[in-house]
């Protein structure tokens, strides 16, 4: 019996485990929710960190669409030619200046590199945002069941609409196999760009669902560089030199500062510039794309985030890890157009954890309570039934060792009246 009090003790901790989980997950997101609620966009500024996500899918530079505009910069001025002189006409870039952002200029931020200007991605690898964005709406479910000849209602298709929606939302906050995770947007910028997305996908009605947000031009920055650049660009490294460059290094994001001024990189990201390379340094046209859609101002911005916040080599707080540094990420073929660095697309990859990992304790932990309480119920019973068959086995015998000899049935009589 004490030992069924134990078992029972056992089952009843479990669900209290169980219960103290499911409070403290939702204490967990309340206190998120009012921290999105409290602390402004510019206070959650954080270091671009670890390895870059070609580098993280094992994917070299030339075998990839990703991070690409598919404009390349001039060509190497001709022999004996020298190379034009250009100086950026742009205001000063001030740190704390807010400025005004749509969904549009969030998805040319973080989505344009590898979807496109019109969102229709390069399938295989980078598969269209249209399908999956219409698939969020009621009214185009409707149709295209209708259209395949399977009319639901309302009710049904707004549902499936619903489902879409969680999904999309899942898989730009989480990443997928191929797409890294945006753990840097927060939850206005996300309904900013998923209206903006809409309106991409022409889904009825997205036109007067469009959302601005306030950003300072350090946010503006670390849109670009986490979406964008750090699809090729680690965040540290060691600085490449002309001839790794020509074999297909990839400058880290940390010496970009050093190896251009704030002119240079402007026109490097916005208009292209040739670059060193090559055993006997060479000027090349190079091979990191023209950044057409990104204006002068927001390319001072990415100079001045990766100045004030310079990278990390590992990732910070509230992230899963940091990723290894990346060796080269560039193919081993000599470049007709030469070779310098890649300003990319995407985020690091520093999934953090949010409502999948508390749903997976939860279930485990309910999981786990489940068999202990079978357990538990099974050892009860099987004692309870031992200690009943125990108690009855002196009985028995006493019958047994109590009957002489062709008195069987007598004896057998008696005992039951005596008992």
């Amino acid at each position: 019996m004490q030992f069924l009090k134990k078992s029972r003790f056992v089952a009843m901790s479990a669900l209290l485990l169980l219960a103290g989980h499911c409070a403290y997950a939702q204490v967990g997101r309340s206190g998120i929710a009012a921290q999105k609620g409290s602390v402004s966009k510019e206070a959650t500024v954080t270091a671009v960190a670890g390895e870059s996500w070609l580098t993280h899918l094992n994917r070299p530079f030339d075998e990839t669409s990703m991070g690409k505009t598919w404009r390349l910069g001039p060509p190497a001025p001709a022999p004996g030619e020298a190379t034009p002189q250009w100086q950026a006409d742009w205001p000063s870039a001030v740190a704390s200046q807010t400025l005004t952002l749509h969904g549009s200029d969030l998805y040319r931020m973080n989505c344009q590199g590898c979807h496109g200007e019109s969102g229709a991605g390069a399938p295989p690898e980078i598969n269209s945002v249209i399908n999956p964005v219409r698939a969020t709406s009621v009214e185009l479910v409707m149709a295209r069941m209708k259209v395949s000849g399977m009319e639901i209602g309302r009710a049904d298709a707004v549902k499936l609409a619903q489902q879409s929606k969680t999904a999309l939302l899942q898989r730009l906050r989480n990443g997928g196999e191929n797409m890294p995770p945006f753990p840097h947007l927060n939850e206005a910028e996300v309904n900013s760009l998923f209206a903006y997305l809409k309106q991409l996908a022409a889904v009825p009605g997205a036109e007067r669902e469009q959302l601005a947000v306030k950003e300072s031009r350090l946010c503006v920055g670390e849109h670009i560089v986490k979406s964008t650049c750090h699809t090729c660009h680690a965040a540290t490294g060691p600085d490449p030199g002309p001839q790794q460059i020509w074999d297909g290094a990839i400058p880290p994001l940390s010496t970009l500062t050093m190896r251009k001024s704030q002119p240079e990189f402007i026109r490097k990201v916005t208009r292209g510039a040739p670059v060193l390379m090559g055993a006997s340094p060479m000027l090349y046209r190079g091979r990191m794309p023209v950044f057409y859609y990104l204006s002068e101002d927001e390319a001072a911005d990415v100079y001045l985030y990766l100045t004030l916040d310079p990278p990390s080599q590992s990732a910070g707080l509230g992230t899963i890890g940091a990723l290894t540094q990346p060796g080269s990420a560039g193919g081993g073929t000599p470049p007709v157009n030469g070779g310098a660095s890649s300003v990319s697309q995407i985020p690091q990859v520093q999934p953090q954890r949010g409502d999948a990992d508390w749903q997976t304790v939860l279930l485990l932990t309910g999981v786990a309570s489940f068999i202990i309480l079978l357990m538990a119920g099974g050892l009860g019973f099987t004692i309870q039934e031992f200690q009943r068959l125990s108690a009855a086995k002196p009985l028995r015998s006493l019958t047994v060792t109590t009957q002489p000899k062709g008195r069987t049935k007598d004896a057998t009589a008696t005992l039951q009246r005596v008992s």
